[in-house]
């Protein structure tokens, strides 16, 4: 008997905000006002944080908030492609500006490419200086809204609660801009944010809804980890039946420790849930007994194989992508298809690859079944596809450039003749020289020349000009250097700096 079609009910959903930044910058303060002051269904006398995210609400519309943005779940998912954020605020201090804390939130940002916020904190703190702040963020290439830019910003305190429902605007206005949206049909499926053993409750785990529905009778699968979902929490620790993205929920329940960052999915019965187990330990076994294999065959083999799964929408469009394939191979690195085939992404597509090092799934105009992306996910194998043969292409040009071996080159950056020994020992000692073409620069090697013939190497410890120490010497500019060598440099020698560059 056929399964019944489940309409979709696709609706727009709320988005996901981390808060990043310097710690002393104001991400816990700023968290606080908004917690009291917007929470959903909060309570008489104010509200206990039950988990590691809650929901607020804002002129009718509900925003969800992650309050741990340094914490392993975010870069772990971002190590499988995804991001379990929707929209980053980077908290930034009027009274202290760009921090190297700020500058490590950024890069993460901009790696996971999602939209970002600027918050600039403290504004009510006596030597805020907000224009100094600007800069300092145009500095580090944030480019603002009014500054040559479009990254919108906020002006706040978050003590005093100044700005902050214009920064609620912003986050909405944001969120509209990206179209969100879940399908409630769906069984449910997002992120783990973090899990945690309780002597008398068990083990329970954060999870993060980004689409679907969670539902009371169920079984929720995370890699090997697997829970019936009965005890299921929200945020101000009630017991709930049902959970849609994007909510944060605890879970009680799970036979192991889940990881964090790692992606989940929901099956009927524990019968379905327990048979996806067993499927994916046999393919990380078999991908553990092809990565030894691997290992031994690439020693014997001096060209790197990059194996491939192809998926498109029809037969014409792998021909082509296939003739622009043959064009990228080089003599140390090659494309391998293992698979090829018209349709969508599905778990056998997963399957084929076997757990080989390197293995790249590539689709063309085709989508990628939930199956398929969550067992991709937990074997940590990549899914990439394209609609534009060109973008696929220039993918697959960065991928073999990024696995072909690298080769170490010398190049001379450098020259210098010696013009006199003020000192030596065994181990080296101080000359000065004058610097004939190109930069020496300290801690270069350098490569001694005597008559024209090369005998032996030495490194530059120290360089000094007119009794100072410099980081480099330019052409035509003499030098004192002190030098670290086996072998006694003498008046009238050349010395040729060197720098190994791989390519």
């Amino acid at each position: 008997m056929a399964k019944k079609q489940i309409k979709e009910q696709i609706i727009k959903r709320a988005p996901i905000v981390a808060i990043m930044g310097h710690i002393d910058h104001g991400k816990s303060t700023l968290l606080d006002y908004i917690r009291k002051t917007n929470t959903v269904d909060k309570e008489a006398g104010g509200i206990t944080q039950h988990v590691a995210s809650y929901e607020a609400e804002y002129k009718g519309k509900k925003i969800t908030f992650i309050d741990t943005p340094g914490h392993e779940a975010f870069a772990a998912a971002r190590a499988r492609g995804a991001n379990i954020a929707d929209i980053a605020i980077l908290v930034v201090s009027a009274d202290d500006g760009v921090s190297a804390q700020t500058i490590g939130a950024l890069k993460f940002i901009k790696d996971s490419k999602i939209p970002f916020i600027v918050a600039i904190n403290k504004i009510d703190k006596a030597n805020a200086d907000i224009e100094k702040t600007k800069n300092s963020l145009l500095e580090n290439a944030v480019y603002l809204e009014g500054m040559g830019g479009d990254i919108s910003y906020n002006e706040i305190s978050a003590l005093k609660g100044t700005g902050v429902d214009e920064l609620l605007e912003t986050i909405l206005l944001t969120a509209d801009l990206e179209d969100l949206t879940t399908d409630l049909s769906k069984p449910g499926s997002g992120f783990i944010l973090e899990s945690k053993m309780d002597s008398k409750k068990g083990i329970s785990s954060t999870l993060i809804i980004k689409d679907g529905t969670l539902k009371s009778g169920k079984y929720i699968v995370s890699g090997f980890a697997s829970s019936p979902i009965r005890i299921m929490e929200n945020f101000n620790g009630e017991k709930i039946k049902e959970a849609t993205a994007p909510m944060p929920v605890e879970i009680v329940g799970f036979d192991i420790l889940p990881e964090s960052g790692n992606s989940f999915t929901v099956f009927e019965n524990k019968k379905e849930a327990l048979k996806f187990i067993c499927e994916l330990k046999s393919l990380q076994d078999e991908k553990e007994r092809n990565e030894s294999i691997n290992q031994k065959m690439f020693i014997k083999n001096k060209k790197n194989v990059l194996p491939l799964v192809l998926k498109a929408d029809v037969t014409g469009s792998l021909d082509a992508i296939k003739y622009e394939l043959g064009k990228l191979d080089n003599d140390r690195t090659e494309f391998k298809i293992v698979l090829e085939g018209s349709g969508n992404i599905n778990e056998s597509s997963i399957k084929a690859i076997g757990g080989v090092p390197n293995a790249t799934i590539i689709g063309f105009q085709v989508n990628v079944e939930k199956n398929a992306q969550f067992l991709a996910d937990n074997l940590d194998i990549q899914i990439k596809t394209f609609d534009i043969i060109y973008d696929l292409v220039e993918f697959l040009e960065k991928r073999m450039a990024e696995l072909t071996p690298k080769e170490k080159f010398e190049e001379i950056s450098g020259e210098a003749k010696i013009l006199k020994v003020f000192s030596w020992t065994n181990k080296g000692g101080v000359v000065g020289g004058e610097v004939t073409t190109g930069e020496l620069k300290k801690n270069n090697i350098l490569k001694i020349f005597r008559r024209n013939e090369f005998i032996g190497k030495a490194t530059i410890k120290q360089l000094q000009s007119g009794k100072k120490d410099i980081e480099s010497v330019l052409e035509e500019n003499q030098f004192g250097m002190n030098v670290a060598s086996k072998l006694e440099i003498v008046q009238g020698d050349i010395v040729k700096s060197i720098e190994i560059i791989e390519k």
